[in-house]
């Protein structure tokens, strides 16, 4: 008789959420309120001669930016956070025997890869600080008759982005592989 395999694959990815999840939700506008971060870190950053973007982070510790604007940019990024792991644990029920989310991270709270000498460096950083797009590392469980996991990983990596592409504006898997269990 066959037996029943766990195969269990780490997946990390980065979904852009769809601007139909908060348009009916939110009292702020995500756009409004990553132009608005852009543009005061922007001009610190010019104003200091960086040669880098510090991350919100920094501007929350020095009480550079008014706590509404960041307040509006935490209540925006915790509401997509929990409207993404609903909808990716949702999607994913069928596809998989189990979801685990590890981290969901804000992009936005992160530091940026844009530096103020860059061409468009403004138009990048207030995409960067548009808090619309996350960074999910999960966990997948897959069950299989073959003990086998050789392309485990990559057919993980299809079935993730067929089942929850349509549910997102972007989705990127940055990484995967394959979780050794004792």
């Amino acid at each position: 008789m066959a037996g029943v395999y766990h195969h269990k694959v780490f997946i990390s990815l980065r979904v852009e959420m769809l601007p139909d999840v908060w348009e009916d939700h939110m009292a702020a506008s995500p756009d409004v309120v990553g132009e608005n971060l852009a543009e005061l870190v922007d001009r610190y950053a010019r104003e200091h001669r960086l040669g880098y973007y510090p991350a919100l982070e920094f501007f929350r510790d020095q009480g550079l930016i008014d706590k509404d604007l960041l307040d509006a940019a935490d209540g925006i990024a915790w509401f997509m956070a929990r409207m993404a792991r609903e909808e990716i644990r949702k999607r994913l029920r069928a596809a998989f025997s189990n979801v685990s989310f590890e981290t969901v991270q804000t992009i936005a709270f992160t530091m940026p890869s844009v530096r103020p000498g860059q061409p468009n460096a403004l138009h990048d950083l207030t995409r960067h600080f548009t808090p619309t797009a996350l960074k999910i590392d999960l966990i997948v469980n897959l069950i299989r008759r073959n003990p086998e996991s050789e392309g485990i990983e990559r057919f993980a990596r299809q079935v993730l982005t067929r089942w929850i592409k349509e549910s997102f504006a972007r989705v990127e898997v940055t990484g995967s592989h394959l979780v050794k269990t004792p």
